[in-house]
């Protein structure tokens, strides 16, 4: 499974995050970036399991039970919504790549906020990196291992008998 960027800027590696619990990878696995613009798109389609009171941060859950979770900046809780729009709903249903939150980042920026936003896989499940350098919302950010190993046909593969 393939989750796309988020948002469009500079891919940073997760232990580049000045937040321990993102670079120490407590949350999740992933990595981070650093936004151009402000609109941010589902990462992965499915719905938007949790909307972070505020607007910074979304959890999108795939029919899989892949769980992304988008954190917009870093301590940015602590802003109560300023700065931030929310374009999609808990509980809305949304395809990889549709408009789910805008940041304003120039205010953001005047106000000193760290924009650096980790994409994390938090439901457990191995990621590999697919982009380094520069991203545009919506291209390939990170892979996903699937939950399950592919079945086998009974007889450990071998057929006939």
């Amino acid at each position: 499974m393939t989750v796309v960027s988020p948002m469009s800027g500079r891919v940073v590696a997760l232990e580049d995050v000045p937040d321990e619990v993102f670079a120490q990878r407590i949350v999740g696995d992933g990595l981070a970036i650093e936004p151009e613009s402000g609109e941010v798109v589902a990462p992965i389609t499915g719905r938007v399991a949790k909307l972070f009171r505020g607007g910074h941060g979304v959890v999108v859950e795939g029919d899989d039970g892949v769980q992304v979770l988008v954190h917009v900046g870093i301590d940015t809780v602590r802003l109560r919504g300023r700065g931030f729009a929310v374009l999609a709903a808990e509980g809305q249903r949304v395809e990889a790549g549709d408009a789910i939150l805008r940041a304003d980042v120039e205010w953001l920026r005047a106000e000193g906020v760290e924009l650096l936003s980790p994409v994390l896989v938090i439901s457990g499940q191995r990621v590999t990196p697919a982009a380094q350098g520069r991203v545009a919302a919506g291209q390939p950010l990170l892979e996903v291992e699937s939950i399950c190993p592919p079945l086998e046909p009974p007889g450990g593969g071998v057929e006939g008998g």
